[in-house]
């Protein structure tokens, strides 16, 4: 895809383009961090409010996620991600690791928590918002979000463009139960102890899930719950090939169906300095 030349000026305090000459990759300069603390229960996370605007009406049904960096341009699987909001715009993510994260709230119409955004979407990342995340406390952010009015521009090595090259398949457990909210990752080398080149949507409550990808050619693939941090003993996690990366080729056009990747409680061991970085 050939991206667009950014013509129209930034408006301090507000960045994002009009028309559909902005992607929600694209950087933004007005990066606001917020340091808000409530105690509920010596939970550690983020709490908050989802709204259309900056003094809009609650938005319900949707999506905020945890980035441990722009690493991504905030886009792919997330680190973290809540429930559906609240028909108050309420949202909620406890029990994560302390650390600094972007925060970013999306809704889209499919009802999808993951996935390209489309028009009539709403979407948050017209102005970065970050948050440390301390402790037994939780965080207060509250999301205004914009309206998607035309079609948006994805980075082609985050997967969320639909391609007609790719993978669709199911993620389960040892135990044939599908792992709902975890992913398919692929690289194109056999280092998979890095982030991932391309990300699946999100896999659904039956374990399915669809990677894009950009072109025929060899790639090796895994299945995670988390996307930055190294996983710990127990998570679940599944390799394509069992122990060992197992090249999949697939040519240009062509969709692998019914792909089914195992995961299984990692045994490795978990080393913090590693932490929301490649393992």
């Amino acid at each position: 895809m050939k991206r667009l030349t950014l013509l129209q000026p930034l408006v301090a305090g507000l960045v994002f383009l009009l028309l559909n000459a902005c992607a929600p990759g694209t950087p933004a300069t007005d990066t606001r961090h917020l340091a808000r603390y409530v105690e509920q229960d010596g939970k550690t996370g983020v709490t908050g409010q989802v709204t259309l605007g900056e003094k809009g009406a609650p938005l319900s049904d949707a999506y905020v996620s945890l980035y441990p960096g722009a690493f991504s341009n905030l886009l792919g699987p997330p680190q973290y991600i809540s429930g559906p909001s609240d028909d108050q715009g309420r949202y909620q993510i406890d029990n994560i690791q302390p650390g600094t994260y972007y925060v970013v709230a999306r809704k889209r119409q499919s009802g999808q928590p993951a996935g390209p955004l489309s028009p009539g979407d709403y979407y948050s990342e017209h102005q970065r918002i970050t948050t440390e995340v301390r402790p037994g406390k939780m965080s207060l952010v509250d999301l205004p979000v914009v309206t998607i009015k035309a079609p948006m521009l994805f980075k082609r090595s985050v997967g969320e463009v639909r391609t007609d090259t790719g993978i669709r398949g199911k993620l389960t457990d040892t135990k044939g139960q599908p792992v709902a909210g975890s992913f398919a990752i692929a690289y194109l080398d056999e280092d998979v102890k890095r982030a991932p080149d391309f990300a699946s949507t999100l896999a659904d409550q039956e374990g399915r899930f669809v990677l894009y990808l950009p072109q025929g050619g060899t790639y090796y693939l895994a299945a995670r719950v988390h996307a930055w941090d190294m996983p710990r003993p127990g998570e679940l996690y599944g390799l394509h090939g069992g122990d060992a990366p197992q090249p999949l080729k697939i040519t240009d056009g062509e969709f692998i169906e019914e792909m089914h990747l195992v995961m299984k409680p990692f045994e490795g061991e978990y080393k913090p300095e590693k932490s929301r970085r490649p393992f």
